[in-house]
């Protein structure tokens, strides 16, 4: 059980961030070990699937997000420098690619462009779009080019059919243009795989307002897979403030956290028996609607293996889908009511892998190289009951920062990248790395989900190396840094630039003999929060460049 930490909080001066995106270096994809990733279906829904990221930071202001938004800008890379990434991946063999970022499609025209230098360079790649494109910044010609240039499956973000909800949650999307983009897809480019993704369950939402955007969805007969998620509240996020005012309490918040997404949370505004009562109406009469399967079912079975058509519709039964029989049987369909003729064949097997990058050989004997863990803990092992479906997504962030770190520091670092249940599936499995490894410093990345899996991570690292630095990143330190520090014994939270933030901190390390910086050099980077021994009162520097999260503008237009 961890214990709260007294010492004082330290949250030094904001730093700006990466405006050209181009200038840093593309990934080093030997880094890890891509065929143990490719065990597993990725988010996408597709094996053998490389992801790649477009953009950082978020054009939206939602109050609902789980990433407190200290970045107030978001900056994408050019159309060619993405296409050079994408050529590579292609020279080596792979075929499908998934786009990671929230909105890929902000921007229009370098939307567009990208598309059409992938058609221009007659790359035949299969693209995928899990994570949502915003649907009423579409356009007929952007829909078909990006159909022309192997979009095979796009996931659009609704959230809500109510107009005060789009108004509260600061996501204002013009519901009608969503509606008439959405009708366009599906009509003219029937072989794409359309997801909609919807939430329920808001502060303050209606019974009325839950109901219209589920007749919302039904109203689009032919959407292939659509969600409809239960929303959670986030520590420090916007939201948590509206639910705090209408009588949820901080208990159900942090009880909501950890809990399975299918589960109904404390945190909702609704009676139980409602939210159940909608969700059967939805999966019933839409979902597993016979004459909406039968078609769809053909199309996406064109697209997808059995094997990935299985997993996502384990998505709505996870306890009663093992097989495509299982889902004709939920239908009341048979096999010969579908054409399956056309099914793809697995594809992976023509991977050129990358190698693992090796390092110099000729070192000085005196100067031994900063050995660097880090350590993304976003996956439950095997034998934990939460860990029903294996979405598996490999380490993008983490392969940036050792990337970036390799290129800086030469051969005076060694890193390594390890994933929960993909590398130790274990906590025996994990202090043995440790052990073999012996890393001088420790990075975590770990998302609110997954907070107690992080929690005991480090108390795991601490039982075997009480003395190695650990500084963590993503979604739940960045959102909730102090709680963080305070609950647990680490070193510090990057809130900053990932890739300067750790370089200035390996930098001051391998100036101190490899040995964690002083405080002193702490409160020179920026970017960081952690905890100081220091009696004095010691407060954020006037300088910071932190916004308050309903003070930033969106500075540019999505068009």
């Amino acid at each position: 059980m961890s214990v709260p930490r007294p010492n004082r909080l330290i949250v030094t001066e904001g730093r700006p961030q990466i405006a050209d995106l181009d200038t840093l270096p593309q990934l080093d994809r030997g880094l890890i070990d891509y065929k143990k990733y490719h065990q597993y279906i990725g988010q996408s829904g597709i094996q053998n699937c490389f992801t790649v990221q477009g953009s950082r930071g978020c054009p939206y202001r939602c109050v609902y997000c789980d990433v407190i938004s200290l970045t107030p800008q978001i900056y994408r890379r050019s159309a060619e420098h993405l296409l050079d990434e994408v050529k590579y991946l292609y020279s080596i063999g792979v075929r499908h690619i998934e786009f990671i970022d929230d909105i890929f499609n902000v921007n229009k025209k370098l939307f567009i462009l990208f598309f059409k230098l992938v058609i221009k360079n007659k790359l035949k790649l299969n693209f995928y779009f899990q994570s949502g494109l915003r649907g009423d910044i579409l356009t007929a010609e952007a829909i078909d080019v990006m159909a022309e240039g192997g979009v095979k499956s796009a996931n659009l973000s609704l959230e809500s059919a109510s107009p005060r909800l789009q108004k509260l949650m600061k996501k204002n999307l013009d519901i009608d243009k969503f509606k008439v983009n959405l009708d366009y897809i599906v009509d003219q480019h029937p072989e794409i795989i359309v997801g909609l993704n919807a939430m329920h369950g808001f502060p303050t939402e209606t019974e009325e307002e839950a109901k219209a955007t589920v007749e919302f969805i039904k109203d689009i007969k032919w959407i292939h897979f659509a969600q409809l998620h239960n929303v959670r509240i986030f520590p420090n996020s916007p939201i948590e403030k509206i639910a705090l005012e209408n009588n949820v309490t901080k208990e159900q918040i942090e009880e909501s956290l950890t809990m399975p997404y299918h589960l109904i949370p404390t945190t909702s505004p609704f009676d139980h028996d409602f939210s159940k009562r909608l969700r059967f109406d939805f999966v019933r009469n839409y979902v597993m609607n016979q004459e909406r399967l039968k078609y769809v079912l053909k199309k996406q079975l064109e697209i997808c293996t059995e094997k990935e058509i299985m997993f996502k519709y384990q998505s709505y039964f996870p306890s009663q889908i093992n097989s495509l029989d299982d889902i004709l049987k939920l239908a009341r369909l048979k096999r010969d009511d579908i054409d399956i003729s056309k099914q793809p064949k697995e594809v992976g097997q023509n991977i050129q892998y990358p190698s693992p990058r090796e390092l110099k050989k000729i070192r000085s004997k005196e100067v031994l190289p900063l050995k660097i863990l880090y350590i993304d803990a976003t996956q439950f092992f095997t034998d934990d009951d939460r860990s029903e479906l294996r979405i598996v997504e490999p380490p993008l962030g983490m392969l940036a920062l050792l990337t970036y770190m390799n290129e800086k520091f030469q051969d005076k670092v060694e890193g390594k990248i390890i994933k929960s249940m993909v590398d130790y599936d274990s906590y025996a499995e994990f202090i043995e790395i440790l052990n073999t490894f012996k890393p001088d410093l420790i990075g975590i990345r770990t998302m609110s989900y997954y907070k107690n899996l992080f929690t005991d991570t480090v108390q795991h690292i601490r039982k075997y190396f009480p003395n190695t630095p650990i500084i963590a990143g993503g979604p739940h330190p960045t959102i909730d840094y102090e709680n963080v520090l305070r609950e647990n014994d680490i070193q510090a939270v990057v809130i900053g630039e990932g890739e300067i933030t750790n370089e200035e901190i390996i930098k001051g390390m391998i100036e101190n003999n490899n040995k964690y910086p002083s405080e002193d050099t702490l409160s020179t980077i920026k970017g960081l929060a952690y905890l100081t021994n220091s009696k004095e009162t010691v407060e954020t520097p006037s300088t910071s460049k932190w916004i308050p999260f309903s003070r930033i503008p969106l500075t540019e237009e999505p068009l």
